[in-house]
C-alpha cells in the first residue's frame, strides 16, 4: 500500500489507493438451525413455562396484559427469527445435515460440543429464567 502526500496551498494532501470491490468466490453458506426438535420444544416449553407462571401470579395486577404481551413478542422474535434465516438462507436449496457418529451436538466458535453440553449451554438461561419467574411468583 502506498500513501502519496501533494503540497497544496493549504497544506499537505493525502492521496489513499483506491481499494478495489472484491467480490466473494463462493455463494454464503446455507444457515442451519439444527437443533433437535425434542430440544426446541423445550424451548419453547420453558418460553410458555414463563408466562404462565407470571400471568398467574399477577393476574390481579394492572397492566400486566401488556407486558405479557410484549413478553410473548420478545420470545417469538427469539425464537422466529433463527428459523425465518435459516429458510431464507436455503433459497430454493435443499437442507443439508450432516450427520454425526457420535450422536446429535452443535457446532460453535469453539468446536463441537456433544448432546449433553450443547443441552446445558442451550437450557441454562430458559431455565434460569423460568426460576426466576417461579421465585418471584412464591413471593406474591
Amino acid at each position: 500500500m502506498r500513501i502519496e502526500f501533494e503540497l497544496l496551498d493549504t497544506g499537505a494532501a493525502v492521496r489513499a489507493p483506491v481499494e478495489t470491490l472484491v467480490t466473494p468466490a463462493r455463494a454464503a453458506p446455507v444457515l442451519e438451525f439444527d437443533l433437535p426438535q425434542s430440544l426446541l420444544l423445550q424451548l419453547v416449553a420453558t418460553a410458555a413455562g414463563f408466562l404462565l407462571v407470571m400471568g398467574l401470579a399477577f393476574r390481579g395486577g394492572t397492566g400486566i396484559g401488556l407486558v405479557l404481551a410484549v413478553s410473548a413478542m420478545v420470545f417469538a422474535g427469539y425464537y422466529g427469527l433463527p428459523v425465518v434465516m435459516a429458510r431464507a438462507s436455503r433459497m430454493g436449496r435443499p437442507a443439508q445435515r450432516a450427520v454425526k457418529a457420535k450422536g446429535w451436538g452443535i457446532e460453535t466458535a469453539s468446536g463441537h460440543l456433544p448432546g449433553g453440553a450443547a443441552w446445558a449451554q442451550v437450557m441454562t438461561v430458559p431455565l434460569l429464567i423460568l426460576a426466576w419467574a417461579i421465585f418471584i411468583a412464591f413471593l406474591q
